[in-house]
């Protein structure tokens, strides 16, 4: 394992600084969109009602009676510990600024200097986080799952510290608790880490190995009662492959509208051109790095620096998250649509913000000796800022409208 080096106590306090009032700027906009309250959907009732059952009979029902099988389990006991919207409010703010950090502190060890700085502003003004926290929704604690886990692995990777392997395998094992999902995170992940690491042999091997076993027992667990012991499965195949191609549609332009100013009523057009800059986005964000010319710093000459190495873990696992759930879409009764697409591509907010970045900082290494391309850069940026901070203004104003969702009475 390679060391970091000391830090330059300057860039240290600007990170911090850019770092601290982004967060402020973020938690002014949740306080905006959430003014009102929380608001609520169909899923909202479920989870609301399961949380409400288990504080008043220890057990979580659905509506009906039924057992609570359709989501996995963390989200409801979180809810029913909180005991009030107010409380839950708290949790989502809370969860937010923990992404916040977590994604800002990996992109200080990533990314170069400058754009590090650009990263927690990014962050900030992030419209699908700031969508997801309105709602009662499980994502905005699934975001903060994955960003600490994401830093957890990382700090274990880079230092090869027993207490980071033992904090990224708990985060782990809480992510298909907290969402079925946590599932492609997991496997994205692990797939990236195995492929990395088979050059070193076993004992490199068996330390990612017990990570992933012991990451997925607990989701596993909650799945084999959901549907063989709490009742007959919710999974059947009803969708074809035209919904294949419109689901991959709707995430190509989600992504889209992350990094440029894509209007919604372009969408409904031309699913595969849609589908095609899906897969052109995962080939621009794909971390290629030139490899070593000698060996140093412990590193073989087939091995790319570290930075590297594990931003193609976070590229693996958006890939593989994004596969699955074209597949669960399109042959499963989960939701699809653009809004749904959002809601659900959310948890990759950070890396994929994180991967563009790095991308930046390569182009403006390999165009260092032309005199504009800075320039180009730093204009580049301050639009995607600019744009990101109208989008989330104006979403925070128009989910401020939303009616508030009350907590059922339990019968």
């Amino acid at each position: 394992m390679v060391r970091p080096a000391p830090e330059n106590p300057r860039g240290a306090r600007w990170w911090g600084w850019s770092v601290a009032l982004a967060g402020l700027v973020q938690l002014a906009l949740f306080a905006l969109a959430t003014g009102p309250g929380l608001a609520g959907t169909a899923d909202s009732g479920y989870y609301l009602h399961a949380a409400g059952t288990l504080r008043a009979a220890g057990h979580l029902l659905h509506p009906d009676g039924s057992a609570y099988r359709y989501w996995p389990p963390l989200y409801p006991v979180l809810v029913a510990l909180s005991g009030s919207l107010g409380a839950l409010r708290l949790l989502h703010g809370a969860a937010l600024v923990i992404s916040l950090l977590a994604w800002s502190r990996l992109g200080r060890r990533l990314l170069p200097g400058a754009l590090a700085l650009v990263l927690p502003w990014l962050l900030a003004f992030g419209t699908p986080w700031l969508v997801v926290s309105k709602f009662v929704w499980g994502e905005t604690v699934f975001l903060a799952l994955f960003a600490g886990y994401a830093g957890a692995l990382f700090r274990w990777l880079r230092l090869g510290e027993a207490r980071w392997w033992w904090l990224a395998t708990a985060l782990g094992f809480l992510l298909p608790l907290q969402r079925t999902a946590g599932f492609f995170l997991l496997a994205g992940t692990a797939l990236a880490l195995l492929l990395t690491r088979r050059a070193g042999g076993w004992k490199r091997l068996l330390p990612v190995a017990g990570h992933a076993w012991l990451a997925v027992l607990g989701g596993v667990a909650w799945h084999v009662y959901a549907l063989l012991l709490a009742a007959p499965s919710v999974y059947r195949l009803n969708r074809g492959w035209p919904q294949f191609v419109s689901s991959a549609a709707d995430y190509g332009f989600v992504l889209s509208r992350w990094l440029l100013p894509v209007r919604a009523t372009w969408r409904p057009e031309l699913s595969w051109v849609w589908a095609l800059v899906l897969l052109g986005l995962l080939a621009l964000l794909w971390p290629r790095a030139a490899r070593l010319a000698t060996a140093d710093a412990g590193l073989r000459r087939t091995e790319l620096p570290e930075p590297h190495r594990f931003l193609r873990v976070l590229w693996m696992a958006t890939l593989v998250f994004l596969t699955m759930l074209l597949v669960s879409t399109t042959f499963t009764r989960s939701a699809a649509g653009l809004y749904d697409a959002e809601r659900y591509a959310s948890v990759l907010f950070g890396p994929a913000t994180l991967l563009a970045l790095w991308k930046l900082g390569r182009w403006l290494e390999a165009w260092g000796r032309r005199g504009r391309a800075s320039w180009l850069v730093t204009g580049f940026l301050a639009l995607w800022v600019a744009y990101s901070a109208g989008r989330s203004i104006s979403n925070a104003l128009a989910l401020r409208k939303l009616v508030p969702v009350e907590w059922p009475a339990v019968q």
